[in-house]
């Protein structure tokens, strides 16, 4: 190869543009000690530094934003976003109420928000799979123990949660299965 086409790879190598087999022979070339092509990156790569650091930054404009996040979005399945305003809670017992974030039937798991009015009881029940809930607002027992805002608390498959309730109401975020056994 001549050497100038070398040189040219160097600047492309500069700004990390270099893929494939042209990236893994020019690395051996540098290995070989090309002192040239070694200074050519070294220069092509502070024209770059120095280019961008001369740019003014500009932002776009906020709705031009958020249609550029909004069509990513769109674009990246697997992703879940679950507005404020959207989904619905739903009394699950009296003076409880859940909003479902997700549901995965194929685990049996739904993702909730689970509110407890002051004075509300859950009923008693086993766990078919771990549960996993965080107490976001106010205070509730479960399994005996009292939980406040920021507390955590994880059941195993299993374990049997008895006399869950609220004195002053409580909003969580709660993990469990969808097959839970209640004991009624």
């Amino acid at each position: 190869m001549e050497h100038e086409k070398w040189l040219a790879q160097a600047e492309v190598f500069a700004v990390s543009a270099l893929e494939g087999e042209q990236l893994s022979q020019f690395e051996v070339h540098l290995a070989a000690g090309c002192a040239v092509c070694e200074e050519k990156v070294r220069d092509t790569a502070e024209v770059f530094a120095q280019l961008s650091e001369s740019l003014e930054q500009l932002s776009p404009p906020s709705a031009v934003k958020t249609r550029i996040f909004a069509e990513i979005d769109q674009d990246k399945p697997g992703h879940l976003f679950v507005q404020a305003q959207e989904a619905e809670w739903r009394e699950i017992a009296p003076g409880i109420a859940a909003k479902v974030l997700a549901m995965d039937d194929t685990r049996k798991r739904v993702t909730a928000l689970m509110r407890m009015q002051k004075g509300a009881r859950y009923t008693d029940h086993r766990h078919a799979l771990t549960e996993e809930m965080f107490v976001i607002e106010g205070s509730c027992y479960i399994a005996g123990r009292l939980l406040k805002a920021g507390d955590y608390h994880r059941a195993e498959a299993g374990s049997v949660h008895l006399d869950s309730h609220t004195d002053e109401g409580a909003l969580m975020h709660v993990i469990s299965s969808t097959q839970n056994e209640l004991l009624v």
